[in-house]
Parts: structure tokens; C-alpha cells; sequence
């Protein structure tokens, strides 16, 4: 699911998430009665879902209404956690974070390994997802959502029907013709690539595509030569967006800006999360979507994952024990399936992914458009995207790297470069 700090998007930020360097200092509320105490009862347990989410509040609903079915003597205490900006807090014992730290977190020692007995339904989880969080037949988080980027194009536009890849759509798109940030109607690409982390996260992706290999990036690639392949398909998107629009942040923070202008006629295309249809209202009914590849030679779907881990800090058994209910409880179908859907205040879904089969199933009979998104969230080539131990220097290292590369030919001519990968 953005991923990611301009997430998904999935990244700049999609809300207002204040983090702390003390473990004392993240904001926090209680769902129940009871708060921690000193003494060896139980009373409650503190919980980070992931917050780059449309509603988190919805989520955070959800997990406290089934968790009082569960355990209605222990209390949720939710508190902000950030896991792009740090690693989990000794006192955090229950915890959402994005996939490409598991490697990182396993290392580090943070994650409480689990047996697939230790999963409910653990059939009903979404196959690669699941692979994905296993090393060495323990599974270290269970699978909540799942998020990658597709192609939006607009019912009517017969023209993009048949595009499948990022050259294709930039032989039919073409560079930027108009200035300033929201392109004129019907023309150019929407597309976010604002934060410095989603850059660096397309160029993985774009690499995987390129060389046509699944690699969960263990051993991550060198930045002293990139790949130039890779890095062309994010000049391509960048020059069908435009520099600016591409690397655009509202001022109101809304992530989601660009579905908006999309349903609003600006833009020939669109490239975003799932999740952007909650803001396009009746018109996500009137879109077409798809993966896309980021090379003209083979396409290696890769999803972030929002993965749920129990904090290895945690030694008490019977502790552990109502911190593995926790994480089941909010992974369970019944439970996404509340935190995505409509409520008294959000007239549509959210749009995410979750990572179990079954919530497409129960949410497609009213909103039609997940039967759409099963198929997209099934596929059998589907890959987990995972980075290595070293994710968080890596990173540190890359992002400026590949923000200066793509400046640089931001200012270039477009047609230095052709719109096919050689």
C-alpha cells in the first residue's frame, strides 16, 4: 500500500505526523479503560498502525471495536509512529511498518519471529505477501495491506487502451507541452514524485523491470554508476509531467491532489496509489486501471507491504501472547474490511488493498471496482518489495544521488531522449 513519504505514495508526507527522539514524547490515545501500570496485570497494550493511510481514524475504529470482542479488559493505547523516520521504541509492542524495513528490523532484532499456527487464516493471506515476511520458515509480521502504483486512463481514451509500459505511454503522451504546475486538459501525466524516498523506490522498481529478476534487494545496487535504462524511465515520467508538477507538494498537504485534477479533466493520464480513487468520488467508476512496467521488456509487479510486527522487547509469555491476538486482530478480514469501507462520515472506500483474498470478496458486492483490484492484488507474478539490512544508510546515500540525476536532465531537451529503452 505510500508507500512511502509522498504516499503508499507508498515519500512526502500525507499527514501531519509529529516524532519524537524519546521514547517518552510520541502523542498518544487510549481506546478502554485500563493504562499501563508497573504491576504484572495486563491492562493495556501500546499499538502504531500506519499512517499513510486516507483515514486513519477509521482504521484505528476498527482495531478497538474487534479487539473489545477479543480482549475487553486490556486497552489500546495508539500512539504516532513513524517507521520511514525510525525504528521501533522499546515500549511500542504492537507496530505497522513498510515492508522494505523487514530485513532491517529482523537484523536489528526487533521483531518477535512467529510460526504460521501463530496466523489466523493464514490461507486467506495474500500468497506472496506472506512468502515475503517468512525467512527461514519464521514469519516475522503478518501481512495487512498491500499498495503499488497504477496507470489511470480515462474510459473514453481508446487511445491508451493498449499501453502496458512507461515507453509505451511516453510514444503516446509525449513530452510536457504546457508550463506551470496542473497540466491543460487531456494532456501530459499526473504523477507524484515529490519526495526524495519515492524517487529512490521508483528507480528499484524501474531496476527490476530492466534486468527482468526478482531480487528482494538483499544485497542493494551500487550509486556510483546507475543504472541508465532505470533512470530513464523516471526522466520519461518526469518529462511527460512536467519537473514541476512532478515534483509538486500542496501546501494543504493532500496527497491526493493529483486524482482530484484527474477527475477534473487536467492530465491524460494518471500514475498514483489505489487508495487516490477515495478522492475521485462517483468518477473512480469512469476510469480504467492497470500495473504498469517501468521497462519495455518484462514487468515484475512488486508491492509495498504494510506488515504488522510485535516488538521482540516483549518477554512476558502471556504478554506475548495478547500481542500476537493484537496483530491477528488487526490483520483479520472482518477488521479491514471495516477500516476500508464507507462509514457515517466517508461516503466511499478507502480503496487500499488489503492482503486478504477474502475482503475483496465481501467488499466487491457494493463496490464493484474491488472485484477489479482482486485481480490486480492475485496476480501470480506478484513480489513483495523488500530491501536489505542496510535499507535505512542505502537510502540516506541514494536520495540525493537520484534527485540530482533527475534535476539535472529536467533541464535537458526532451528529445535528447528516445521514448523506448535501450
Amino acid at each position: 500500500m505510500n508507500r512511502l513519504l509522498s504516499l503508499k505514495g507508498k515519500i512526502a508526507s500525507i499527514m501531519s505526523i509529529l516524532v519524537f527522539t524519546s521514547i517518552f514524547s510520541y502523542s498518544s490515545h487510549v481506546y478502554g479503560d485500563g493504562q499501563l501500570t508497573e504491576t504484572e496485570e495486563l491492562d493495556s497494550l501500546t499499538v502504531a498502525l500506519y499512517p499513510y493511510v486516507p483515514d486513519l481514524e477509521r482504521f484505528e475504529k476498527a482495531v478497538a471495536e474487534e479487539w473489545a470482542t477479543v480482549q475487553p479488559d486490556v486497552a489500546l493505547n495508539f500512539v504516532d509512529w513513524d517507521g520511514y523516520s525510525s525504528d521501533p521504541y522499546e515500549d511500542l509492542d504492537v507496530f505497522v511498518f513498510d515492508a522494505i524495513y523487514l530485513s532491517h528490523f529482523i537484523e536489528e532484532d526487533y521483531l518477535m519471529p512467529l510460526t504460521h499456527d501463530d496466523i489466523d487464516e493464514s490461507t486467506d493471506i495474500l500468497s506472496f505477501a506472506l512468502d515475503g515476511v517468512t525467512v527461514n520458515d519464521h514469519v516475522y509480521a503478518i501481512p495487512q495491506i498491500v499498495c503499488t502504483n497504477l496507470l489511470y486512463t480515462r474510459a473514453d481514451d481508446s487511445s491508451l487502451s493498449e499501453v502496458s509500459s512507461v515507453p509505451e505511454l511516453y510514444q503516446k503522451v509525449g513530452p510536457r507541452q504546457s508550463s506551470g504546475i496542473i497540466p491543460e486538459h487531456g494532456e501530459g501525466l499526473l504523477i507524484d514524485m515529490s519526495g526524495s524516498t519515492t524517487k529512490v523506490l521508483m528507480y528499484l522498481d524501474a531496476l527490476l523491470d530492466t534486468t527482468g529478476v526478482y531480487t528482494d534487494y538483499d544485497v542493494l545496487p551500487e550509486l556510483t554508476h546507475l543504472n541508465r535504462s532505470a533512470l530513464k524511465s523516471l526522466i520519461m515520467l518526469q518529462r511527460m509531467a512536467g519537473a514541476q508538477q512532478s515534483n509538486y507538494w500542496p501546501d494543504n498537504n493532500d496527497p491526493y491532489i493529483r486524482a482530484k485534477w484527474f477527475e477534473e479533466g487536467y492530465g491524460k493520464a494518471y500514475i498514483g496509489y489505489t487508495e487516490a480513487m477515495s478522492s475521485m468520488g462517483d468518477f473512480a467508476n469512469e476510469v480504467n486501471f492497470k500495473t504498469i512496467s517501468l521497462s519495455n521488456t518484462t514487468d515484475i509487479p512488486v508491492f509495498y507491504g504494510d506488515v504488522v510486527g510485535i516488538n521482540s522487547a516483549i518477554t512476558d509469555e502471556d504478554k506475548q501472547e495478547v500481542a500476537i491476538e493484537l496483530a491477528n486482530v488487526i490483520a483479520a478480514s472482518d477488521t479491514l474490511v471495516d477500516a476500508v469501507a464507507p462509514d457515517e462520515n466517508n461516503p466511499y472506500p478507502q480503496y487500499l488493498l488489503p492482503a486478504r483474498e477474502s475482503v475483496y470478496d465481501k467488499l466487491a458486492g457494493d463496490y464493484p471496482i474491488y472485484g477489479e483490484l482482486k485481480g490486480i492484488a492475485t496476480h501470480e507474478d506478484n513480489k513483495l518489495f523488500k530491501m536489505g539490512s542496510d535499507a535505512r544508510p542505502w537510502l540516506d546515500e541514494a536520495k540525493p544521488i537520484i534527485a540530482e540525476k533527475l534535476a539535472t536532465k529536467a533541464s535537458k531537451k526532451a528529445l535528447d531522449y528516445r521514448p523506448a529503452i535501450k
